[in-house]
């Protein structure tokens, strides 16, 4: 139970932002700053312009599979006024796999029509360094493990599942 009335009025530590520093301002205070240098190291990994010159979109994956050893298929869902993914960054570590995904379109966001907009679940490919394994694939915008992508065989007739992967839960 504090005891004074400064460790009354003492405040948690703020946990600084991806993007932040603790520095100190002209009085000796310590203040909280953007980072430019951390954005700017960030932004030339993960996000790389377009090499058309075309505007982009970030566009979440929704599910991964291993179509060979070391290829990693992502499900993306594109619309049909899309020109498709522009770029897709990797980040592999021991235990998880990291991925973002970009797509190019021609009109602005706010120009695009406010109705519901069809899209098709569309294969992206990449290739990693070292075969997945049990390694977990991970939205690096969203921090969400993807599902993984299978093919049901109903019959004849092949479906596609969503399987959670769940690797990062701990049990």
């Amino acid at each position: 139970m504090p005891s004074t009335p400064d460790e009354l009025s003492a405040e948690p530590p703020r946990i600084l932002g991806r993007w932040e520093r603790l520095t100190t301002d002209c009085s000796g205070q310590p203040v909280v700053e953007f980072d430019h240098e951390a954005h700017a190291k960030w932004c030339e990994k993960w996000c790389p312009r377009c090499p058309d010159g075309n505007p982009q979109l970030l566009r979440h994956p929704i599910a991964f599979r291993e179509r060979n050893l070391c290829e990693l298929e992502l499900r993306v869902p594109l619309a049909y006024d899309e020109h498709g993914v522009c770029q897709v960054v990797v980040d592999e570590h021991e235990d998880e796999v990291y991925v973002r995904v970009v797509i190019c379109y021609d009109e602005p966001p706010e120009d695009r029509p406010l109705r519901a907009r069809p899209f098709t679940n569309c294969p992206v490919r990449v290739w990693l360094e070292h075969p997945l394994g049990q390694r977990a694939v991970i939205d690096v915008d969203s921090d969400v493990e993807l599902d993984e992508f299978c093919w049901l065989k109903d019959g004849a007739e092949p479906k596609a599942c969503y399987r959670p992967a769940n690797r990062r839960r701990k049990v």
